[in-house]
């Protein structure tokens, strides 16, 4: 991987710059007239991101390991080639991406001013214990008044490959127990917190409040959600597209005690909402064949 010296050189655009950070990883800063944004070459994870003059829209825990080998907590963690646990208990949970270095393939400010960074990962990049196929991906990121993330994947394999995935985002909120979620009333969902029982063909009525711990995969929908969050006295709003599935999960009291990476009281701080491939809407990938899935994500503040 091309040290930050290397990446100034080739991308020198002034917007954007290149650092060694937490856990001795490259980290892309971008500071545009539109926001700031900070992107870690490991995981091709986005761990800031702050429309200009205005608080940080992405949650980030203040537990997190910033180790080789292990995911950051908080951000958006990219989950592929699969979301959740593997089939094999030796491979690692969500996947490989969010825990191998990214190559920087593009930095640059678009005539519109917003800054476009893309990051590409290939089989040559990945433990060989954990890619199960040949394969391409490349992780897009446009940096703006709104953010703009999009997974490509491409099958290099001579088969059909079953892939789920996700794009993992933590947004920060003011007090997770006082805010909504809306725009999956009347969803279909699959109650998942862990220690219960599993329940299917849940319906949403109304808003989704956090008023204990929520693992919920919708199924069947491609709704915007807005987080309602009136002590921050504003609206985030993620749109997605290549996804019929999105995940709403809050660890509550007892979890985030269990999770060694995750302080006891963050769940006050941060909720996430998921654009994912999951359950029925699980890719079954042809050869030589493409996909891409999508979050923008915008703030509306009140007045």
């Amino acid at each position: 991987m091309e040290s930050p010296e290397q990446l100034r050189k080739k991308f020198p655009d002034a917007s954007i710059s290149f650092k060694t950070g937490a856990g001795n990883f490259t980290y892309i800063e971008i500071e545009n007239d539109f926001a700031s944004a900070e992107i870690s070459l490991h995981g091709a994870h986005l761990t800031h991101f702050a429309p200009r003059d205005r608080r940080p829209v992405i949650w980030m825990s203040g537990k997190s390991w910033f180790e080789a080998g292990k995911p950051i907590r908080g951000g958006v963690p990219i989950c592929w080639p699969w979301f959740g646990p593997a089939d094999n208990p030796e491979l690692p949970a969500h996947g490989f991406a969010r825990i191998s270095d990214w190559n920087v393939v593009s930095a640059e400010n678009l005539t519109d001013g917003t800054t476009l960074v893309a990051l590409e990962l290939h089989p040559t990049d990945v433990d060989p214990r954990f890619a199960p196929f040949p394969f391409a991906l490349k992780m897009e990121f446009i940096i703006g008044a709104a953010l703009e993330m999009k997974l490509t994947m491409t099958n290099l394999s001579n088969r059909n490959q079953t892939i789920s995935d996700a794009l993992h985002s933590y947004f920060a909120v003011a007090d997770s127990t006082k805010i909504r979620l809306r725009g999956l009333d009347k969803v279909e969902y699959s109650d998942r917190v862990v220690g219960a029982p599993q329940v299917d063909g849940l319906v949403q009525s109304g808003d989704i409040v956090i008023d204990r711990e929520v693992d919920r995969v919708y199924l069947d929908t491609v709704a915007a959600v807005e987080i309602v969050d009136p002590g921050y006295r504003r609206t985030i709003r993620i749109e997605k597209c290549g996804s019929r599935t999105t995940v709403v999960w809050n660890p509550w009291i007892a979890k985030s005690q269990r999770m060694p990476d995750f302080g006891d009281e963050e769940y006050k701080t941060m909720v996430c909402v998921e654009a994912t491939n999951n359950l029925r809407d699980t890719l079954n990938l042809p050869p030589g064949k493409t996909h891409s899935i999508a979050q923008k994500i915008s703030v509306i503040e009140d007045k």
